[in-house]
């Protein structure tokens, strides 16, 4: 049964409530520009501004470039207060209201903010022909109030590579045609051309500047994946010497880690990550970087075959309510109590679980993070033989995926019809149909393979390709079972149950 909710959050690290883990973001800002440089990277971007608005803004653009945005927002906007005239703080804050690579989406009031920021950034008037440049793709982004958000990001990162174009060996220009690259990305494109752009744009970027925070950032998402993710193993090992205290930054080298199944390596770095969130918080609500950071803390820790500590860590985790409503946080909260009950094998447990997901969430924003819930239930079902139960799982996920069709949520709606393929599968083996639930199943990790895994999360909650192990192995071939077992390690190095199924 599921850990419950407690009222209020646990004493999980109290050094850290005593005082603030390392120097706090706010000491950062008050250091002198080159200090602050030191400890986050080192960010040089000469605006038409006075000396002080131009110190503001190489610290705000430091955070803009570590994706530590609401930090980002409180310099570039506290600065713009002093130096309204500075076009370039404006700019900042409206950079800091959209997150090009973090899944979910602005809000219409993000949306709002974002505008009127670029409203006083045109009063301003930029001073230079780079920052025209930049100004200009701010303004595309958030040209029109109705413009759907995929076209936003379009017109955004084409005006981003059109400064590139014209101002190549600017340092923030190339990092920023980088970031344009990786948010137009198509998804299932197997050359990986932006990426394989993007990375070597930052590789050239490292050759020429020291420290620079999009280097380490970009590159990692850029080689985010099972074939380049070698690329970028330098980069997360050094991470942390520009980012001691910033708990998106010590996040990042363990999309890397996880790429190569170096599970100590990923429980390391967010454990520092989510302690460091855990004693920033945003005006009194935790961030979604603790969140994020204890999805794959306890993702590794399932991984080395530690379910007591794995079980220890999602109790402390759920049991905060004061966390943030936003996606990042949902996708962990909803991932993690599945990911723990998926791994052991907790079939019983798992259809037995309530549909009642964490009180700190506004659940219906985000359709596809429920869906990973009913997902769960689903199998479990299928899989203990409770087939009234699984049913209720499936039209739960038909209902939601109705949702995510009518939002245009392509990723996520593949990923929907994958987990409901699945639990067919299970469902159809239940009843004695194995040809028909091997097909089933087939079908779902093929959808599962072509779409790949979000940055959001260290891995599926249970991956297709492993799931058609275990029904090659209910089936009795073992042959075709070692062969599915192989293929998901691919994608996901030194999982356990693929691990352990292939001894």
């Amino acid at each position: 049964m599921l850990h419950s909710f407690l009222a209020t959050g646990p004493d999980i690290f109290p050094s850290v409530r005593r005082c603030a883990f390392g120097a706090s973001l706010a000491a950062f800002v008050a250091l002198a520009p080159q200090a602050f440089a030191n400890n986050l990277g080192k960010v040089d971007f000469e605006t038409s501004c006075t000396v002080e608005a131009d110190e503001a803004f190489d610290q705000g653009l430091t955070l803009l470039h570590h994706m530590m945005y609401f930090q980002a927002e409180g310099v570039f906007a506290g600065a713009a207060e002093r130096s309204p005239e500075c076009a370039m703080l404006h700019w900042g804050v409206a950079m800091s209201k959209f997150h090009p690579l973090w899944p979910g989406r602005p809000s219409p009031e993000k949306i709002a903010a974002g505008q009127a920021a670029v409203e006083r950034m045109k009063v301003a008037e930029p001073g230079s022909d780079i920052e025209q440049a930049f100004t200009e793709a701010a303004e595309a982004y958030y040209e029109g109030a109705n413009t759907p958000y995929p076209e936003r990001i379009a017109s955004w990162a084409a005006a981003q590579i059109k400064a590139f174009e014209e101002f190549p060996e600017n340092d923030d220009v190339t990092a920023f045609h980088a970031l344009a690259l990786l948010a137009t990305a198509p998804r299932g494109d197997k050359t990986m051309a932006n990426q394989r752009k993007a990375g070597a744009l930052m590789e050239d970027l490292d050759a020429r500047t020291e420290m620079h925070p999009a280097v380490y950032h970009y590159a990692i998402h850029a080689y985010d994946n099972p074939v380049l993710y070698e690329n970028a193993l330098s980069y997360a090992n050094d991470y942390g010497k520009i980012a001691p205290d910033v708990p998106h930054a010590l996040h990042m080298p363990s999309h890397i880690f996880v790429r190569a199944g170096q599970w100590d390596q990923v429980i390391e770095w967010n454990a520092r990550s989510a302690r460091v969130a855990l004693a920033e918080p945003l005006n009194g609500v935790i961030s979604n970087h603790y969140a994020h950071a204890m999805d794959y803390w306890i993702y590794a820790v399932l991984q080395k075959g530690d379910f007591e500590q794995a079980e220890k860590l999602l109790g402390e985790f759920v049991g905060y309510t004061n966390q943030q409503d936003n996606f990042g946080a949902a996708y962990a909260l909803a991932a993690s109590p599945v990911r723990v009950a998926l791994e052991q094998e907790q079939w019983e447990r798992l259809a037995g679980m309530s549909g009642e997901l964490h009180p700190a969430i506004s659940w219906e924003k985000f359709p596809q993070t429920v869906a990973m819930r009913w997902f769960a239930i689903g199998l479990g079902a299928a899989r203990s033989d409770n087939l009234t139960r699984a049913n209720e799982a499936l039209r739960e996920l038909a209902d939601l995926r109705q949702t995510l069709e009518a939002g245009k949520q392509g990723y996520w709606l593949k990923l929907v019809e994958a987990q409901i393929l699945s639990i067919e599968a299970w469902v159809e083996l239940s009843r004695g149909n194995t040809d028909l639930a091997i097909e089933l199943q087939t079908k779902a990790a093929d959808i599962e393979d072509a779409v790949g895994k979000s940055p959001v999360t260290p891995g599926h909650v249970l991956p297709a390709r492993e799931l058609l192990g275990d029904l090659f192995t209910q089936a009795g071939n073992s042959d075709l079972a070692a062969g599915a077992y192989r293929d998901a390690l691919k994608d996901a190095p030194n999982r356990l149950r693929s691990t352990l199924a292939l001894k």
